[in-house]
């Protein structure tokens, strides 16, 4: 193995992008917002937070936007808990971004709010442990193999094999409709270091790419050329719940790998 065994300095924030209109589930979420449609008996949302949780992760910041006051209210009283608000349906990288004044200095997580992941151990902490051996990383993204209709959904990364499980990414396409580089896709857990927000500071969000939006996966196209963006071949099951069927998938599958939520009595 060519990691060795350091001392762990744990990831404490994370981020969940979770401000989307989610016009896939119209007309439902003109009333619930999409990260609060259910999952058995609890919100999308509770799954994504008891993962990070597991993971080690003692500070939350949701970025809310679309039916935001239904979200705030079902989560205000957990401390750990804060919000910014999305005011501009833009993208995901604006998205993050607005999450910059609540951030400290240091690396945090970043999840999308409508992929449920059942992993032991947990998605989350299978990025962290990398991020924590690599060491000088700029990020660490989880990704997976999947169907070529659903790579012209996600995105398409390319990369060299690094380690074991581990890949470094040379580059990534968000929804290719052409050529695409591999079968694998980011999938919507990120591991970061400061580094991505001070980029950021920079950026163009009216420079828009596919769908006319400014994605998270365009911040790690410009990273890439320093090199130090990973990826981890996660291990474990990954559902997501942005569609109508994938909900639906998500909703039966729960009864085979029962993902736990975090109590909330």
């Amino acid at each position: 193995m060519l990691f060795v065994e350091m001392k762990r300095m744990d990831v404490q924030q994370a981020v969940i992008l979770a401000a989307g209109l989610g016009s896939r589930f119209a007309p439902i979420t003109s009333v619930i917002p999409k990260p609060m449609l259910p999952i058995g008996n609890r919100p999308t949302l509770d799954y994504v937070i008891a993962e990070l949780l597991e993971s080690g992760i003692e500070s939350v910041i949701i970025v809310v936007g679309h039916r935001k006051e239904m979200i705030q209210t079902y989560y205000q009283d957990h401390p750990f808990i804060q919000f910014v608000v999305q005011e501009k349906m833009n993208g995901t990288a604006p998205a993050l971004y607005q999450a910059k004044g609540l951030l400290r200095r240091e690396p945090f997580a970043l999840c999308y709010s409508d992929e449920v992941m059942a992993g032991d151990p947990p998605c989350m902490r299978q990025l962290i442990d990398v991020f924590n051996c690599l060491g000088t990383a700029d990020v660490v993204t989880g990704i997976e193999a999947v169907s070529e209709a659903k790579i012209r959904m996600y995105n398409s990364v390319a990369f060299h094999e690094f380690e074991d499980k581990v890949v470094q990414l040379t580059d990534i396409m968000e929804k290719p409709q052409g050529q695409y580089p591999s079968t694998y896709t980011a999938i919507g857990r990120y591991v970061c270091s400061y580094r991505v927000m001070a980029h950021m500071d920079g950026m163009n969000w009216d420079e828009r790419g596919a769908g006319n939006e400014v994605y998270v996966t365009d911040v790690l196209w410009e990273l890439m050329g320093l090199g130090n963006i990973y990826g981890v071949k996660y291990i474990g099951k990954r559902w997501d719940t942005g569609t109508k069927e994938g909900w639906l998938e998500t909703n039966i599958a729960m009864q085979d790998y029962p993902v736990r939520s975090w109590p909330r009595d």
